[in-house]
């Protein structure tokens, strides 16, 4: 996640949130808090639907959702609070909690749309070359207007300072120094003059400089003027997890093929360690080597003598050959479902059918959506609201396939990310 979008309605969060999404972002529009995002998000768009609601409400709304995001200060993504470009509803006080919350110093507000018609000239919002307080937004059956100058409308709800940036500074070279004297002074809100999309990306610019930590505050204009490093990622393709749960030696030689190609790393799995054990260093090392970035297979079969020692297993756990397949089949479902809670996965190679299934319902799925075909007879296709949300999971028998089927498959996830 690079971006965190706050909207307070519905069709602000999208209008906003299609701005990132035409320049190449994966966008996700929550219509509630309480929704879990895609892992392959780039930009979160939280809807509040708190426009219309007591000022002091709206504010905890806000908190709320940005709290989880901002726990961790230097991991945390970008913030942008989103407000009507009319300045309806609970601007000043979703602003201040919003700066809060992500622990901004200043809060950088360009409410302008000029493709809508909307500008910000001499501190005050125009519609269509007409002041606000002019216009139908005034009399708005909820959330009326009560002035056509926003920082009027900002300290209605906000003890803090609110400055303004005329727009002879937006454009001469200015903007940057005077936005950093706002930052030096203390916790404020400064309010910026905008008539084109030139503007935008002249404020856009000279903000990202900033040394002091800062609250992007705007609309739909604001957000497409954002430069893309803020909700894009480098394109580097996440790491897949491969479980290769089956004793086949087809999937033998795929995995030996792909270490020998140094495409993966391994885990090695034993069954009694499946059987008896918690899992703790299997999670460790899967995620260890997950979060550097690398594929990483767990292995549970080395040699065609491990098909040999079924019996001894079964013996010495007191189970039958079918109840001893189902709970080492389980125990890796389990273990794949705490990996993928601790890193940061870009898809899943499940093979040999028992695993899969137990994966399947490890993660909570409730369907498989099938999508295309890797090789012959081996689907690509997602988990249906399962806990890796919409990640490709490709599925293969064990048998299937030739020595490269592997490595063909991770390079397809890989692709997948390339043209993402």
């Amino acid at each position: 996640m690079k971006m965190i979008v706050i909207a307070d309605d519905f069709t602000g969060a999208n209008d906003t949130g299609v701005q990132l999404a035409k320049k190449g972002a994966r966008t996700e529009v929550m219509l509630s808090a309480a929704q879990k995002p895609s892992r392959r998000a780039d930009v979160l768009v939280v809807n509040t639907e708190s426009r219309a609601l007591p000022a002091e409400q709206a504010a905890q709304a806000v908190r709320q959702v940005l709290e989880p995001y901002c726990r961790d200060a230097e991991n945390m993504p970008l913030i942008y609070k989103k407000i009507d470009s009319t300045l309806r509803g609970n601007v000043g006080a979703e602003v201040e909690a919003a700066m809060t919350a992500c622990g901004a110093r200043l809060a950088i507000v360009a409410a302008a749309i000029p493709a809508a018609g909307r500008i910000t000239r001499a501190g005050e919002c125009l519609v269509n070359g007409v002041p606000l307080l002019e216009t139908e937004f005034a009399s708005d059956p909820k959330t009326p207007i009560v002035s056509s100058r926003i920082s009027t409308l900002l300290e209605r709800q906000t003890s803090l300072p609110v400055h303004e940036i005329a727009l002879e500074s937006v454009r001469d070279g200015t903007l940057g120094a005077r936005l950093a004297a706002c930052a030096a002074g203390g916790l404020a809100m400064v309010v910026l003059d905008a008539e084109n999309d030139n503007d935008l990306a002249l404020i856009a610019v000279a903000a990202d400089v900033l040394s002091e930590p800062f609250l992007w505050v705007g609309a739909a204009g604001l957000a497409n003027a954002l430069p893309a490093k803020h909700y894009l990622r480098s394109g580097a393709a996440l790491p897949v997890l491969v479980v290769a749960g089956s004793m086949s030696e087809a999937t033998r030689r795929q995995v030996a093929f792909v270490l020998r190609e140094k495409l993966a790393d391994v885990v090695d799995i034993d069954a009694d360690e499946l059987l008896t054990g918690n899992g703790e260093r299997i999670v460790r090392e899967a995620s260890e080597i997950l979060n550097r970035g690398r594929h990483c297979i767990l292995r549970t079969s080395r040699s065609e003598e491990d098909r040999h020692v079924i019996d001894d297993l079964c013996a010495s756990h007191g189970m039958s050959r079918q109840a001893l397949g189902e709970t080492l089949s389980g125990r890796l479902g389990e273990i794949t479902l705490r990996i993928t809670g601790c890193s940061n996965i870009g898809g899943l190679f499940l093979t040999g059918g028992d695993i899969a299934i137990a994966v399947a319902n490890a993660l909570g799925a409730e369907g498989y959506r099938i999508l295309s075909e890797v090789a012959p007879c081996i689907p690509c296709g997602t988990l249906v609201n399962s806990e890796v949300d919409d990640l490709p999971v490709i599925t293969k028998a064990g048998g299937f396939g030739g020595e490269t089927t592997l490595r063909d498959a991770l390079y397809f996830i890989e692709e997948m990310y390339s043209e993402h």
